[in-house]
């Protein structure tokens, strides 16, 4: 099968430029604060961000395409996503009436929690009824950039006072519904992690872009 003899090379590209991107963070966390400015961390993890809900994205959007069911829903209904218990503003007047230390540590939280599902998630698209090579390979892409992303993020952290504690981030359980034998179980469970994925990473997009608009450019601005 083409997925066994693709997936290694995928692996190894992916882990080469994880590697490189952390040794980025690395540098940047090292060098004094006046030669690497806030501005390009800030700069550096919109992008990060702005890449992984791309990628949550077009999961979503070819799960959907290939393997949703509306007949899941009489019967089924949707679990809260695990990251539900990080508050996080809802309006655009919430957002800007958060403190920067409070939205920066609710980032953080959300893509510490993504973490272990995405281990997950990866091994969980070679068991779909219809292995698809490109949403492997996007899913191990988005695996790396959530690690670079919640680098970048600590990075930032470290020119705080903020305290951070990463056993705030709440725990996943939805990997024996993920691996389940049952094929409808297995899929609805699929479907449920990729839309909290999709909803999380857009989440921390528009976060961080407000946060750098406020950190750098001293507004408001709500992409």
């Amino acid at each position: 099968m083409q997925l066994t003899s693709t997936f290694p090379g995928s692996a190894v590209m992916c882990m080469m430029l994880l590697v490189s991107s952390l040794l980025l963070w690395e540098h940047a966390a090292s060098k004094p604060t006046g030669v690497v400015s806030t501005e390009d961390l800030y700069d550096r993890v919109v992008e990060q961000s702005h890449t992984t809900y791309n990628l949550a994205a077009d999961i979503y959007h070819e799960f959907d395409s290939n393997f949703f069911k509306i007949t899941w829903f009489p019967k089924r209904m949707p679990r809260l996503c695990h990251t539900a218990s990080i508050h996080t503003p809802e309006s655009r007047q919430e957002v800007n009436e958060t403190k920067t230390e409070d939205l920066l540590k609710a980032i953080i939280n959300i893509t510490n929690a993504w973490e272990e599902p995405l281990k997950h998630l990866v091994s969980a698209v070679t068991s779909l009824p219809k292995p698809s090579d490109n949403m492997l390979k996007t899913a191990n892409t988005l695996k790396h950039k959530n690690l670079v992303l919640l680098e970048g993020l600590k990075t930032i952290l470290n020119r705080t006072k903020i305290v951070y504690e990463e056993n705030d981030s709440p725990v996943w359980s939805g990997l024996s519904e993920i691996q389940s034998a049952d094929e409808d179980t297995q899929l609805f469970a699929f479907y449920n992690l990729v839309r909290c994925l999709r909803r999380d990473t857009h989440k921390i997009d528009t976060f961080l872009k407000v946060l750098r608009g406020r950190v750098i450019y001293n507004n408001e601005c709500l992409f």
